[in-house]
């Protein structure tokens, strides 16, 4: 690990995932890619975070069961939630796990980027 501010984005659709990737690198951050959260658990980069973006949606654990996760081993790094899912009360139940914000997707590369770089200060 550099001791530079990590970002994580897990995301089982590896064009999104990489899309991701590039934009958050562009804004020259450290950015790395993972297809799963337990792939992301795995890793063991979570300590070294400085945010997590991640799908709602997703083979096995969900990104709001994550954010859950994340937030029951008392860490403080800010979740960003994406989804293609529409369904009803979905941001509501996103926010509610702790994510600090929340986008549908196509997602919109602005706010998404206003988003991430509060979320960095915070």
């Amino acid at each position: 690990m550099t001791g530079e501010p990590l970002i994580s984005i897990i995301d089982d659709d590896q064009a999104m995932r990489s899309a991701l990737v590039r934009l958050i690198r562009s804004l020259g951050y450290v950015a790395r890619g993972f297809a799963s959260a337990e792939e992301f658990i795995e890793a063991g980069v979570m300590p070294h975070c400085s945010c997590v973006v991640t799908d709602i949606q997703m083979p096995g654990m969900s990104g709001i069961q994550l954010t859950r996760l994340i937030a029951e081993r008392q860490s403080l790094v800010p979740v960003i939630l994406i989804t293609a899912h529409t369904e009803p009360g979905l941001e509501e139940c996103a926010l509610a796990s702790g994510a600090v914000a929340f986008f549908r997707k196509p997602i919109d590369t602005t706010a998404f980027v206003e988003c991430l770089e509060m979320a960095m200060r915070a």
